[in-house]
């Protein structure tokens, strides 16, 4: 449970009382100034622009920590590619089936975590910030409320580098896992969603559904598990994370996804049609995740959603007929 599910509907700071009217007006407002980026990459360093629902090129990151390929997807998506004169399509086959229901973004990531000794109690996965965070009033409440809803849920929002974050092989949605030497069957028919995955890391029988999203495909206590409830469930304990050991070997798929936050306008949308402006989201302030050692020796990875000044970006008509590459 990250940031977005933690300060979505009443606890926008500019606004004690919901108005839909005003919050509208913001939301077409931050629209219309800025345009999304996506960045991706091994620190913050080596940040690279993601060519979001654009299934043929996931990002590579090959490092001595983690190797693997990490895809965005956004519903709706007309933000910034890493070419200029490619136009992003707007949807991916990864939202059919009414998918889009479930999820308004995607970020899904296949690969290694190398390294020695570590455990599940060892790979974190959440928000984190450069600066202080405007905390509403009240705000120690729904802390405690979010973590009765995650007890793995570790906050650090007071500080001058906030963060929320929770172990990652509890926190996702799906999880699928094999170990390097154990491949699946021969395909004939790649699906075109994750092709080059599929190809190169070579995953095991369901590990992917047949619209190429990950599939729940866990073992616990050696048996295969296909509920992620399940598995989220028995990581709460630390004790079973700490058990669990994370290997070289060990291939690792997983999606981590929103049905409440639109990323691609900037705002939350609640169960009950509330739809607010999204919360620590600016020009100003990224919306990040990382994937991190908790000692924070370790960058595993990382996805940040970015504002762009719509005034620094070419209008998408002015090559929305051009050729794609």
């Amino acid at each position: 449970m990250m940031l977005g599910g933690l300060f979505g509907g009443s606890l926008v700071p500019s606004q004690n009382i919901y108005d839909p009217m005003t919050s509208q007006r913001l939301i077409l407002q931050r629209n219309a100034n800025y345009v999304l980026r996506v960045r991706a990459g091994p620190d913050m360093q080596h940040l690279e622009t993601v060519d979001v629902n654009y299934e043929h090129t996931p990002m590579k990151i090959d490092t001595p920590n983690f190797k693997g390929y990490v895809s965005v997807r956004v519903f709706g998506f007309n933000g910034l590619m890493s070419d200029p004169c490619h136009p992003p399509p707007a949807h991916a086959a990864y939202f059919a089936d009414g998918f889009s229901r479930k999820a308004l973004y995607s970020i899904q990531v296949v690969g290694q975590f190398i390294g020695h000794g570590l455990t599940a109690d060892d790979i974190m996965f959440g928000n984190y910030f450069d600066q202080r965070l405007p905390l509403p009033p009240f705000s120690g409440l729904f802390e405690w409320f979010m973590k009765r809803m995650d007890r793995t849920l570790v906050l650090d929002m007071k500080s001058d580098t906030p963060s929320a974050t929770s172990p990652l092989l509890s926190t996702v949605q799906k999880l699928s896992y094999w170990k390097e030497e154990l491949h699946g069957s021969e395909r004939e028919n790649v699906p075109e969603v994750n092709n080059k995955i599929l190809r190169e890391l070579n995953p095991i029988d369901g590990a992917f559904d047949s619209a190429g999203r990950v599939a729940e495909y866990f073992p616990i206590k050696d048996s295969l598990n296909k509920d992620s409830k399940k598995r989220r469930r028995y990581f709460e304990k630390a004790s079973h994370r700490q058990k669990w050991k994370v290997r070289s070997s060990d291939v690792y798929a997983f999606d981590f996804y929103s049905p409440f936050i639109d990323v691609n306008h900037q705002c939350v949308r609640m169960p009950n049609a509330v739809v607010e402006p999204m919360p620590f989201f600016d020009a100003d302030m990224p919306l990040r995740y990382e994937c991190r050692s908790r000692n924070g020796r370790h960058t595993f990875f990382i996805v940040q959603f970015e504002l762009i000044p719509a005034s620094r970006t070419r209008p998408l008509s002015s090559y929305q007929n051009r050729p794609r590459r």
